[in-house]
């Protein structure tokens, strides 16, 4: 069903990454880590659709996307990038992406880490973000976000990766199983990950590698 909701809030968090706030429909209910299908009436993308995923909470009275923007792409997000607020914008219902089997290491390629967002937000207001931690791999630190909210909820199981830049509090390096096995100890535990198609191949095939069980390796492109 199309859900036509108009924009509140838009926010620059990086170069290329946008924070949308939007109306929140009546009797409108969704769990962290939900997705839902976003389409915009303009003729640049009539009929295309794309996957979001909420980055707010359900106890919001707002509804929350994080899009990362690709102009060169001629798609989607490159329309996202000219929205204005007051804009209309088209949601459907929301459905499932990720699926928890408890506590586990979250590994990120750039705005995969969206589904994430929501799920550690609503950890910590359940009491239960023990046990959980992040990798956010990004290619330098001009493409870092959100980076102080993961350190308030994570502390030091937050780790932000710079691949293609050596920067004072930063990890570098990409992903492989010698980085998995000099920053992770225990392989015997849920993981997640979320990213481009590429990026999350890599990341289970060396976790795979390393002797974590495929059926605890939650992937998401």
């Amino acid at each position: 069903m199309d859900i036509p909701v108009k924009i509140r809030k838009k926010e620059q968090l990086t170069h290329d990454v946008v924070r949308l706030t939007l109306d929140r429909p009546k009797d409108y209910f969704f769990s962290a880590g939900q997705a839902i299908d976003f389409k915009l009436n303009r003729p640049e993308v009539k009929d295309k659709v794309s996957a979001f995923t909420f980055t707010g909470l359900n106890s919001d009275p707002f509804l929350q996307l994080t899009i990362k923007c690709y102009p060169a792409h001629h798609g989607m997000t490159e329309q996202v990038a000219t929205l204005k607020e007051g804009d209309e914008v088209i949601i459907s219902e929301p459905f499932d992406t990720v699926a928890l089997k408890g506590p586990g290491v979250f590994i990120a390629g750039g705005t995969g880490v969206t589904p994430f967002i929501a799920i550690l937000r609503q950890k910590k207001v359940d009491g239960t973000l023990a046990g959980n931690s992040l990798f956010h791999f990004n290619k330098t630190k001009a493409d870092v976000f959100m980076e102080d909210e993961f350190k308030s909820l994570l502390g030091d199981n937050f780790q932000a990766v710079l691949s293609n830049e050596n920067a004072a509090g930063y990890l570098n390096g990409i992903i492989s199983a010698d980085f998995l096995k000099k920053h992770i100890t225990n392989f015997n535990q849920p993981f997640y990950t979320c990213g481009p198609e590429g990026f999350v191949k890599a990341v289970k095939n060396a976790l795979v590698e390393l002797g974590a069980s495929e059926s605890m390796i939650d992937v998401q492109f």
